[in-house]
This record gives C-alpha cells, sequence and structure tokens, in this order.
C-alpha cells in the first residue's frame, strides 16, 4: 500500500470537511433569509391587513437589525463558552418560533416586536458561522468556502421568491389562515426541527470529528499549515478581539455594503412591482433573474480572487459594478422594463459577489476568539445597514411617490464602500491572501 503524500492528505482533508460542513451551513443559512426576507413578498398583503406604509413597512423590515446589532456580540461570546453546537441549536430553534409568530401578529406594534426579537434570536448566527470556517479550515481556503456559502444569499432569494409567491398565490381558505400568515409558518417551522437535530450534526472543533483519520487531523492541527483557531480559547482572548481598531473600519465599511445588499434584497420585489405589475407569483418569478445570476457567478469570482490573493480589490469592484447598475435602473427605469432588469441583474451580481473576499479581509485579522469577537463588531455594525437601508428607503418612497431616490442613495452607499477598498484595503496585509 502506498504511502499518502501530504498534498494527497491535504486534498482528502479539505475535501471531507467540505462535505460535512458546509451543506449544512448553507442549509442553515438559506432558511435564515427565507425568515429574513419573506415579508418582501408578504408587503402588500401586511400593508392591506394592517395599515402600513411604505416607511412602516421599511421600519418593521429594518428593526430586525436593531435586535441582531444589540445582541450580535454576546451571541458571539456564547459561541465560544457553549460551543458552537449547543449554540447554534439555540439560535435555530428560538429564530424559528418567532418567525413563526410572525404569522399571528395584528397590529404594526406586534410586527415590529416580533421582527424584533427575531434580530435578537438570530443575533451572531452569521460570524458565528465564519468563525466555524476558521477553526476548520485553513486560511487559503476560506475564500472559496465563504463563497460556496454567499451563493445562498441570492440562491436564497431566486429560490425563496417563487416558493413565496406559491404560498401566496394559491387559495388558502381551507386551512383557516391567510396567505400571508401561512407562509410565515410554512417557512418558519423549519429551523425549529432542525435546531432540535444540530447537536447530533455538528461538533465543536476538529478534535471532535470521527470522519478524520489520524493523519488527516494531524494535518489539520499543524500550525503551519492552519491558522490557530482552533486551540483552546477563553471570553478574555474573545475581549481582546474587540479592542482592535482595524475591525471597526471592517465594521463601517460592512455597513455601506449591507446597506446595499438588503436595501436591494427587500426592495427588489416593490420595484419589480412598479415595473411589471402587481401579480405576486409573476413578481416572484422575474426576481429570479437577478438572484440567479448572481448566484451563478459568485463562486467563479471567489476562486479567481483566490487565484489572484487580492481580495480588496475584488471586494471593491465588485461594489462599484453594483453601483453602477443601481444608477443604470435609475436612468433606464420608465424607459425601457427589460434594460432596467439588466442593470438591477448586474447590481444583484456585483452586490453578492462582493462578500466572500471583503468578509474574508476582517477573517484574516486575527485568529481564535480574537476573530470570532472582530467578527461579530464588523457584522453586528454591518448590520445596522440592514435596519437603516430598508427604512431610509421606505422615507424616500413616501416622500417622492418614487423609487428612484432610494436607488441612488444604496448606489453611492456601494461606490464609496467599494473605492475604499479598492484604495486602502486592498493594500492591507488581511487584503491579500498569504500563501
Amino acid at each position: 500500500m502506498n504511502k499518502r503524500t501530504v498534498q494527497d492528505i491535504e486534498r482528502s482533508t479539505i475535501r471531507k470537511l467540505t462535505l460535512h460542513i458546509v451543506p449544512l451551513m448553507t442549509l442553515l443559512y438559506f432558511l435564515a433569509f427565507l425568515d429574513r426576507n419573506n415579508m418582501a413578498y408578504a408587503a402588500m398583503a401586511l400593508e392591506n391587513s394592517l395599515g402600513l406604509t411604505a416607511s412602516a413597512f421599511g421600519f418593521a423590515s429594518g428593526i430586525f437589525f436593531i435586535g441582531y446589532f444589540i445582541f450580535e456580540i454576546p451571541s458571539n461570546a456564547g459561541t465560544i463558552k457553549f460551543g458552537p453546537r449547543i449554540w447554534f441549536a439555540r439560535i435555530l430553534i428560538s429564530w424559528g418560533i418567532f418567525a413563526t409568530l410572525l404569522a399571528f401578529v395584528k397590529t404594526p406594534t406586534e410586527l415590529y416586536i416580533c421582527r424584533f426579537m427575531l434580530g435578537v434570536c438570530e443575533a451572531g448566527f452569521f460570524p458565528s458561522v465564519v468563525y466555524y470556517f476558521t477553526v476548520f479550515f485553513p486560511q487559503k481556503y476560506r475564500t472559496k468556502i465563504l463563497g460556496i456559502f454567499i451563493i445562498v444569499q441570492p440562491l436564497s432569494n431566486a429560490l425563496g421568491s417563487p416558493i413565496s409567491g406559491f404560498i401566496l398565490n394559491v387559495d388558502h381558505s381551507g386551512f383557516g389562515f391567510e396567505p400571508w400568515q401561512l407562509l410565515f409558518i410554512i417557512e418558519g417551522t423549519p429551523p425549529i426541527i432542525i435546531g432540535l437535530l444540530i447537536p447530533f450534526l455538528m461538533k465543536n472543533s476538529p478534535k471532535e470529528v470521527g470522519y478524520l483519520d489520524v493523519e488527516e487531523k494531524a494535518w489539520l492541527m499543524d500550525s503551519t499549515t492552519r491558522s490557530k483557531s482552533g486551540s483552546k480559547i477563553t471570553l478574555a482572548d474573545f475581549l481582546k478581539g474587540i479592542k482592535n481598531s482595524k475591525y471597526l473600519l471592517y465594521a463601517m465599511l460592512n455597513f455601506g455594503m449591507v446597506c446595499g445588499i438588503y436595501g436591494f434584497g427587500m426592495w427588489l420585489p416593490s420595484i419589480i412591482t412598479s415595473i411589471s405589475g402587481d401579480n405576486i407569483f409573476k413578481v416572484s418569478l422575474l426576481a429570479l433573474i437577478p438572484y440567479g445570476l448572481a448566484a451563478l457567478l459568485v463562486y467563479p469570482w471567489s476562486l479567481w480572487a483566490t487565484k489572484t490573493k487580492k481580495l480588496g480589490l475584488f471586494a471593491g469592484l465588485s461594489m462599484v459594478v453594483a453601483a453602477c447598475g443601481l444608477v443604470g435602473a435609475v436612468i433606464f427605469f420608465k424607459y425601457n422594463v427589460f434594460i432596467s432588469l439588466s442593470f438591477l441583474s448586474l447590481a444583484a451580481v456585483g452586490i453578492y459577489t462582493a462578500v466572500p473576499p471583503f468578509l474574508s479581509m476582517p477573517a484574516n485579522i486575527s485568529t481564535g476568539a480574537a476573530a470570532a469577537a472582530g467578527l461579530a463588531v464588523v457584522n453586528c455594525i454591518g448590520n445596522l445597514g440592514g435596519f437603516f437601508a430598508p427604512y431610509a428607503v421606505g422615507v424616500m418612497k413616501d416622500m417622492t411617490h418614487s423609487t428612484t431616490p432610494g436607488l441612488i442613495f444604496l448606489s453611492l452607499s456601494l461606490l464609496i464602500t467599494g473605492l475604499v477598498c479598492i484604495f486602502y484595503c486592498a493594500k492591507q496585509r488581511e487584503g491579500v491572501i498569504n500563501p
């Protein structure tokens, strides 16, 4: 029997890790995005049932991120204290409960409370996943793994839009619920079920996994091929990461990027409705186009960024492309439906391809609990853009009766963030993949 080379061990280890970890994480992220964004497709029904204005809808959409912001860092500390396996289960079960309770709201205030609590319960999920990847994957693989993972963002919208549209468009009178109520029940229940199974599906560290052999575990734990993020970590280490000022810079940049992601995502159905009419199923099918294209291009772009090792440059270029796409959509909005939708598709591609190279940069600043803390700072401050952008766009729409000012605002957020990534982040140590 031939002895395996180091390269053989490396390939088999990464293959096994990818097959065992990435599908589960992507499924969880798919459910998270489905429950965050399904309100966008229930917008018209909610406006009629609860009497929401555009600004009130934007506030209800965005208040999720206030809860997320407040509890992000404490939640990430929970990941360190209790371990990812237990903490992920807690996150999933609690968020599923409030995602389901949205079906039973009767007033705008109750809607605000449920959306806020949904954010509280889901807080810490995304940076905990990114941290989890740093525990199991060496640095040179993280951008590619994040590329696979981030495909879920546009893919959840691409698949979620027709699913949500179908649920809202069929007769549910036999169930005793309005279509929008059944939407929240059907899409809120799976996280609860999977959360109960998570303690049996996840492991906290490479030492605990049973699918790696002795050689593969030794390679993975070798300090020369892997960061020290899998070593023993404490809450004291976690607190040190919060004090790193570089994370604050990336948090502000993340704010600009998130403004683009969530402002675009929450208002895309309304924008397409303005173009195509009020048939919600038709709107959901048209939304497949920009999200589907983005899903196809996220991973190849991540591979290219990894190959060239220029994370800052690739993240910045994507955001500049997204800004140009939104500007084009504004210019052609009243003249040609298909050209406008083409520019929206370009914006979606730019927005989502920016995420893997961008998030790989703060993930490369530190290791261990410091990395978890830093990623929590980046994510919680950045996610305030998820509150600010939908609400600001809603206010602008109420004031001007047009989506144009909101699209211009989103494009400027992306443009400024992209330029900073190109001219500053691309020149920093974390903006380049170390060999």
